[in-house]
């Protein structure tokens, strides 16, 4: 089954960006109305059939958004979140909580790296407390969580008043998802439709993203993030195989005036890890990416 949701307002895009704090500037201006959770994440979990709520979610995401951000030993940025709810809430988004403070948060990987994630305010309502790698860019010394597939990771709390604390476990997929098809992860001068394929694990939905692509130059920070002129496409039975048509790139690229656009394919790996009586989300995502130049 295919769903396509128009018109995606990209709220709080707080994975895969140059700085987390660049990037909360949503149009948003209700706490009813905040998304704590980038677009693809978000729509991906509308899918999950398991109605499981609970006190916290963390997010770990692998993405190559921006190959410039990466280190000479990289394919992929690792990047983290979490947030902690002051009460019991459905894992399944928009949240209408308030978040808390959960004390330092940590998350160790497989090979015994460690990653703090910096404790930040929304700038909407100080009654929100996200947590995530504050700024990461090509002049960060940050480090980059790296991906090791079925693999055990620790993610850690110590808590706060209103927040216990952790010390959870949980396993990668088998596999990133890759795209295979087109081979360069840029086509110049395109046009007509994108014939994509790509690597991914079997049996679980595939989100694509196509929006105005972003592009600043060396030293530039990117513009904002809300780009309410995108579309999400979630492949629920996918087999690895999808085609753009050209009359939804040049629709996209007509409304927003755009003359380069950017395809993202993603998908969810899911762990709900119980710890003193409450249930906890671990949510890992990872991403690839396609730039295309219209002709």
């Amino acid at each position: 089954m295919v769903k396509r949701i128009y018109k995606t307002v990209l709220v709080l895009f707080l994975l895969g960006t140059t700085s987390c704090s660049d990037a909360l500037n949503s149009t948003t201006d209700t706490t009813a109305e905040l998304e704590f959770m980038e677009p693809m994440t978000s729509a991906l979990m509308s899918l999950e059939s398991n109605e499981a709520s609970g006190n916290g979610i963390f997010i770990l995401n692998w993405s190559a958004l921006n190959p410039r951000f990466l280190k000479d030993n990289e394919n992929k940025l690792g990047l983290a979140m979490a947030i902690g709810f002051d009460e019991q809430v459905s894992f399944k988004p928009p949240y209408h909580t308030s978040t808390v403070d959960m004390g330092s948060v940590r998350i160790e990987s497989a090979q015994g790296e460690s990653v703090g994630l910096s404790k930040q305010s929304s700038r909407f309502s100080g009654e929100h407390t996200v947590y995530s790698h504050r700024s990461f860019g090509p002049f960060s010394n940050e480090s980059s969580l790296s991906y090791q597939a079925d693999a055990e990771y620790t993610i850690s709390t110590t808590g706060s008043e209103t927040f216990p604390a952790l010390n959870l476990k949980a396993t990668t997929p088998e596999k990133q998802v890759s795209i295979v098809t087109p081979s360069s992860n840029r086509m110049e001068n395109h046009s007509g439709g994108v014939e994509l394929s790509w690597d991914a694990v079997s049996g679980k939905p595939v989100a694509i993203h196509i929006r105005p692509s972003f592009n600043p130059k060396e030293g530039e920070k990117p513009g904002k993030f809300n780009r309410e002129d995108s579309e999400m496409i979630l492949l629920e039975d996918q087999n690895g195989t999808y085609t753009i048509s050209g009359e939804t790139l040049s629709e996209i690229a007509d409304r927003t005036g755009a003359h380069t656009l950017h395809i993202s394919v993603g998908q969810l790996h899911v762990n709900d890890v119980e710890s003193g009586g409450q249930t906890y989300r671990v949510i890992m995502r990872s991403s690839d990416h396609l730039r295309v130049d219209l002709d």
